[in-house]
């Protein structure tokens, strides 16, 4: 869309930090750049056009100068396609007032006109497009510019951008407190090694929610006073693959989409602490698309470093402590109606480094560690050997797994726990590797197979949680001082349970196994 790239990372900064933060930048400024005022207005049609294609329109002022700015999302999180443009300074007395018409000739017209339905002939500076402010914002920045990785094929300059003030909209506001990397020339890495080193030693964490997100969602809310709490979780989305795909293309577009739901969910906990439950079921589901995705290539030259399917399992785990808990919250009640006493779910232990939520997950060091990781091996070169098309090899792939699984499900209903698992894994495998190329084969036979996998999956989950939640009421019951009749009763319950839910999940197994594969 644009001719000017725009290459950034961006870091929330605790408020404990942000003393050590401010006196390194000044520390490395030595008064080359003094503060700059940043009053911002930015603008979008009533049902947000511009939000829905990922895009943002502002007029910033920027010191003296005043600018407008056409932002569009970009291959990944770190980078923008952006366009700028030189604005006027609104007449005194008036609003800011966003003018279309500064961007004829540059390829963000036609970015408008698709998105915006502009006809720049009867609508020159695009009044009749509909746009109004919705948020804005005042910021200071404070810059430095320093050089990263001297020396190195990695070496870059980089300006450090700590941006102080609030996002408002209506009678509502925000404050933000953030420190953006950019890169100003050489390699896009330095970025990557500036935001590594900035995060580890002040404990910030990467956040990929643009100002504008939260702006927008930020209008929404003083749109609607006292709204019930909504979830901006990021959901699960197909790779952005064409049939025609060589092995390079599918690997990055894979990858791209993985790091696209694990960022945004990360983004969406560490800000927006009050609404967890479905981000942090995003966040899981993410972090398993990942390792399924590191399952599907390892082995080959895109192969992913063994440390990035670490972190994302010591992640998983993590949040499963928390998912496990609410999965069986339900079974309390359901003994209590069957005229128990009550009987409260038992804690698990945490495990070992367990953080204390899923929002001190989010800003921790090893979230943010894993999404550098992502991408930097984005960044790399591609192989010589990328000409090879990925379809039939995908293919072929996920015909192997799925071999694996019907020879595992044979005889389901009389497998031992363990072995069920393991099932529930090959199949959880296969079915997330095949929703994220699903592009590639044709759609309906791709709904029916997701369909199938997903029923098979959630009467074995099933199974799976009474598991789980029998081996915390077992342990109860061993380690009590004295005798635990109710707990053991627990258990005995959970155990008669067990024969009816294999035999469900043998019935979805064999309907499975009845679906035509769309490989």
């Amino acid at each position: 869309m644009s001719p000017m790239q725009e290459i950034e990372l961006k870091f929330q900064i605790p408020q404990a930090a942000l003393a050590a933060v401010q006196a390194e930048l000044a520390r490395l400024n030595r008064g080359q750049n003094t503060d700059l005022l940043l009053r911002a207005a930015y603008f979008d049609t009533p049902d947000r056009k511009l939000a829905a294609a990922r895009m943002a329109l502002r007029v910033r002022q920027e010191g003296e100068e005043w600018v407008q700015t056409l932002k569009a999302g970009g291959s990944n999180t770190m980078m923008r396609l952006e366009d700028n443009q030189p604005a006027q300074p609104p007449r005194k007395g008036q609003a800011i007032q966003a003018d279309l018409g500064r961007h004829l000739g540059q390829p963000a017209q036609a970015a408008l006109q698709q998105v915006l339905g502009w006809s720049p002939e009867r609508d020159p500076s695009g009044p009749q497009v509909g746009l109004i402010e919705l948020y804005g914002t005042d910021m200071v920045r404070t810059r430095a510019r320093v050089t990263v990785a001297a020396g190195t094929p990695y070496e870059g300059v980089v300006e450090l951008a700590l941006d102080l003030g609030r996002i408002h909209a209506g009678a509502l506001s925000v404050p933000v407190r953030e420190l953006e990397i950019e890169a100003i020339s050489g390699h896009p890495m330095a970025v990557i090694l500036a935001g590594r080193d900035w995060a580890a030693r002040h404990g910030l964490w990467l956040d990929t929610q643009t100002k504008a997100h939260r702006g927008d969602r930020l209008a929404r809310e003083a749109a609607q006073p006292d709204p019930a709490p909504h979830s901006h979780a990021t959901n699960a989305r197909p790779a952005k693959i064409k049939p025609d795909a060589d092995m390079d293309q599918a690997w990055r577009t894979g990858l791209e989409s993985c790091l696209e739901h694990i960022s945004g969910n990360l983004s969406e906990l560490g800000t927006a602490p009050s609404r967890t439950v479905e981000a942090a079921y995003e966040l899981r589901l993410g972090l398993r698309r990942l390792r399924a995705f590191e399952r599907l290539w390892r082995g080959t030259a895109w192969a992913l470093p063994s440390t990035i399917a670490d972190k994302a399992g010591v992640l998983s785990t993590q949040l499963g402590y928390w998912r496990d808990q609410q999965a069986l919250a339900w079974l309390p009640g359901k003994l209590a109606r069957m005229g128990w006493l009550d009987l409260p779910l038992p804690s698990p232990t945490p495990h070992a480094h367990q953080p204390a939520d899923v929002v001190a997950l989010a800003r921790g060091h090893l979230a943010t560690d894993l999404c550098l990781d992502l991408l930097a091996m984005l960044l790399q070169a591609e192989p010589q050997s990328a000409s090879q098309t990925a379809s039939n090899w995908i293919s072929q792939r996920l015909q192997r797994w799925a071999q694996r699984v019907a020879r595992r499900g044979h005889g389901l209903s009389k497998q031992s726990d363990g072995d069920l698992h393991q099932l529930r894994k090959q199949a959880k495998r296969l079915r997330l590797t095949a929703a994220l190329y699903a592009p590639l084969w044709p759609e309906k036979a791709g709904r029916l197979q997701e369909r199938a996998l997903k029923a098979m999956l959630d009467a074995l989950g099933h199974i799976q949680d009474e598991v789980v939640a029998h081996h915390w009421y077992a342990t109860q019951a061993d380690v009590a001082p004295v005798s635990d009749p109710m707990s053991r009763a627990a258990c005995d319950w959970l155990e008669g349970r067990r024969k009816g839910l294999r035999k469900k999940a043998q019935r979805a197994f064999e309907r499975w196994l009845k679906v035509s594969s769309p490989w």
